[in-house]
Order: C-alpha cells, then sequence, then structure tokens
C-alpha cells in the first residue's frame, strides 16, 4: 500500500515558479534601474539589429512598460521566452494532481 501512495514535490521545487520568480525578479530589477537612473546598457546604434529593433514602433509606442526602450525589448524577449514555459508547467502541474 506504501507504493502506491504519490508523493508530491513540495511547492517550492516546482521549475514553472522558479522560471515565473526569476522573470518577476528581472522585471522588478528593470524597474528599479529605470526608477534610480542606472544606466546598464548604453544606446544601440541606428544601424545594428539591435538598435532598430529597439527603436522601432512596437518597443516605442506600443509595448512600453518602461520608458527605456532597451528595457522593453528585453522584457518582451524574457516574456517570449520564460513565460510559455512557466505556463506549461503549471498547467502540466494543475492536471497531473488528479
Amino acid at each position: 500500500m506504501a507504493d502506491t501512495i504519490k508523493k508530491d514535490r513540495p511547492i517550492r521545487n516546482r521549475t514553472w515558479m522558479k522560471t515565473l520568480g526569476a522573470f518577476l525578479a528581472l522585471l522588478l530589477f528593470f524597474f528599479l534601474c529605470e526608477t534610480y537612473s542606472w544606466p546598464l546598457f548604453r544606446k544601440f546604434n541606428e544601424g545594428t539589429l539591435f538598435g532598430r529593433i529597439s527603436n522601432s514602433e512596437l518597443f516605442v509606442e506600443w509595448f512600453t512598460p518602461f520608458n527605456t526602450p532597451q528595457f522593453n525589448l528585453f522584457t518582451a524577449f524574457f516574456a517570449i521566452t520564460l513565460l510559455p514555459s512557466a505556463l506549461i508547467g503549471a498547467v502540466k502541474d494543475i492536471f497531473s494532481r488528479e
């Protein structure tokens, strides 16, 4: 009977929570850097790929959680890479409890 009992991992060991926590910590770091005017990134040149992307209409007018276009670019990049992984892990965790 002891073999049939399924042991759940503690909530702090779930990888999707670590991913989501890392994303939120990154956003908090960007917020603090922008609030206290800490220059993390130098301006990207207009002719470079990052310069064209960060100064595009998408990151200057549409997606603007921060005033700095570089923070907007990196926030979008990390949201695209980290949030789907966290969402998939959370959905798997919810449906595996049945």
